[in-house]
């Protein structure tokens, strides 16, 4: 360990060093990308591959013919390049070839801004190192906003930590910090959740903190609310006139549902549960001293200690308010196994992991406090009163829980893991009262890579096993990609597609060339041709991402796709051969 420690402290050793890590990590990314992933697992992918589809076509924010009021699309515009590659499977592996370089590059803003914060080249290079090993970096797999949105919100904390704990009012920091939450917020709505919790941050350092500079701190709160909002509300009037969108966005609608939830106390009274869960299992997952030993010491924290903590708190209970007011009445209130949503928030493990270094040399120095015993005490009696295995969903939304729930998944095995917790715990609290400081954060980071990297490798395997027992439906969609190809004039808005509306159908859907389609569903389509036989379309429900709407356009499509085998008078099935689908074309005689 010393030799690597004096290896990385001589010359430009460490930025050698950081070149070749975010390069193997690229290279082993894509590698383990193209080997395990497949296109769409989660439906959330369709939405964004398909709007980076209609970017690239210049069709705004086209969505199965419907133009969505989804103005977060950073994401799908840096995935448009993708589609200027070859066929959809080749697409795909562009795109994760991109992700792989997005979700890696954390590894240089990660070390600089730690190394400004600790001054310390080893700490910041293992703080580096763990960035880009923690499970949820299985994503540059998937066509999810966080490979995008990962290195964002780090770059938020670059911004941070390198201007705003320098100079905290300084307005030119403040409106840069401002401008840049605006662009963050373009990638993923959940952003407003940075926002929230930087208005938080000002607001305590008004009210407690930073008293004797009051007024700067008002002004500067001031100017970074009204740069935001002034950038938000002429993005939102300029996507809405370029788009012709008269609706509420997505995101109007998500602010809207969290305010009058907010004031309806019978629900609130059943949030306290899933609240109380999320903090315990945050904790648990941030490696818990990297929460609880800042708070324990909270009174030797030193200014720049104080504020990264806070800042990083705040933006913590934003994200787990709004989840609680948001996503779990829609998904498990009332429920003790919640979904644990962590990725929207295991970014913060870098700043928390920053702060807990920060505070070495004062650990060793400092007698040891009962603080950290209590909050231990405390937390382990609560954390036996929720369950420790997430609801069906975390697959996606938290990687290391799906371990977990593999490891632990019966009753005798989550007594085993409560055990191991307590275990863990009160043997790193004894290393703290031996002061065997250098150990205690050997055993947390050690905690931290493991947990990466055995997390990493059952997930691979398991998505590995799930795209060899899986249908490869989309043979089919290249199969049809080739056939309108070589039709005369086609035109994609020509094709109406029909199937249940899940994610297995979207493994289809993902592939198609364009994304200016018609979509219905099964049960739809079905009454319709039986109560309108040989009739328009016109009145038949279709259904864009979120919701449903009628197009007189559709009139007699040219081109029927189904699941399922019908009957529909006008309609005659083509010889095409498809694996599960049927392609249904327009008859000449019914054409007029």
């Amino acid at each position: 360990m010393s030799k690597i420690k004096t290896y990385l402290e001589k010359g430009n050793n460490i930025y050698l060093i950081l070149i070749v890590t975010f390069i193997g990590s690229v290279l082993l990314r894509i590698g383990l990308g193209l080997l395990c992933g497949q296109m769409n697992v989660f439906y959330d992918e369709l939405l964004h591959w398909n709007l980076s589809k209609s970017v690239y076509y210049h069709l705004g924010s086209n969505f199965r013919n419907d133009i969505l009021s989804y103005k977060e699309i950073l994401y799908s515009i840096v995935l448009s390049v993708s589609h200027a590659f070859g066929d959809g499977q080749t697409q795909y592996h562009v795109a994760v070839a991109m992700n792989s370089v997005l979700m890696s590059s954390v590894v240089f803003p990660v070390y600089f801004m730690s190394n400004r914060f600790l001054n310390n080249r080893f700490r910041s290079f293992l703080i580096a190192v763990i960035s880009i090993m923690v499970p949820e970096m299985y994503y540059t797999t998937k066509i999810l906003q966080e490979n995008l949105y990962y290195p964002m919100v780090i770059w938020f904390f670059f911004i941070f930590i390198m201007l705003i704990l320098k100079n905290p009012y300084k307005l030119r920091n403040v409106i840069l910090m401002s401008s840049y939450i605006f662009l963050v917020s373009l990638c993923k709505q959940m952003a407003l959740n940075i926002f929230t919790g930087v208005v938080l941050y000002y607001i305590l350092q008004f009210l407690f903190f930073d008293k004797e500079n009051r007024k700067k701190c008002l002004i500067s709160l001031l100017f970074f609310i009204t740069v935001f909002l002034g950038l938000k509300f002429t993005y939102d009037i300029l996507f809405n006139l370029i788009n012709h969108i008269s609706k509420e966005s997505s995101a109007e609608t998500t602010i809207i549902a969290i305010l009058q939830n907010m004031f309806d106390t019978y629900l609130l009274s059943r949030l306290m549960y899933p609240l109380l869960s999320y903090l315990l299992l945050t904790t648990l997952y941030f490696g818990y001293f990297t929460v609880t030993l800042p708070i324990s010491m909270s009174s030797v924290l030193d200014k720049k200690e104080r504020n990264l903590f806070i800042v990083t708190c705040t933006i913590l209970l934003s994200t787990i308010m709004v989840i609680c007011l948001r996503i779990i009445p829609a998904e498990n209130l009332d429920q003790v196994m919640a979904r644990f949503h962590f990725r929207y928030m295991f970014y913060l493990v870098v700043p928390l992991l920053i702060t807990l270094f920060s505070i070495y040399d004062k650990v060793k120095l400092v007698k040891f406090d009962l603080k950290i015993i209590i909050l231990s005490v405390v937390y382990l009696m609560l954390l036996g009163y929720i369950s420790i295995m997430p609801a069906e969903g975390s697959t996606i939304d938290c990687v290391g829980a799906n371990y977990i729930k593999y490891l632990f998944n019966s009753e005798m095995m989550v007594n085993t893991f409560h055990m191991l917790v307590i275990l863990w715990i009160a043997g790193s609290i004894y290393l703290l009262y031996r002061k065997k400081v250098k150990a205690f954060y050997g055993v947390v980071a050690a905690t931290l890579l493991l947990s990466g990297v055995i997390s990493n490798i059952y997930t691979y395997i398991y998505i590995y096993n799930d795209k060899q027992n899986s249908v490869n439906k989309n043979s089919d969609a290249l199969t049809l990609n080739k056939y309108f190809e070589d039709q005369k004039d086609f035109d994609w808005r020509s094709l109406l597609f029909v199937s249940d509306k899940n994610v297995s159908d979207a493994k289809l859907e993902t592939f198609f060339e364009r994304p200016d389609y018609y979509y219905s569903k099964t049960d739809d389509f079905k009454k319709y041709i039986k109560d309108f036989p040989g009739e328009s379309f016109w009145n038949l429900n279709l259904y864009s991402f979120n919701h449903l709407f009628h197009d007189p356009k559709v009139g007699y499509p040219e081109y029927i796709l189904t699941n399922k085998w019908y009957s529909i008078e006008g309609y005659t099935q083509s010889e095409l051969k498809l694996k599960r689908y049927y392609l249904y074309v327009r008859d000449e005689d019914g054409a007029n």
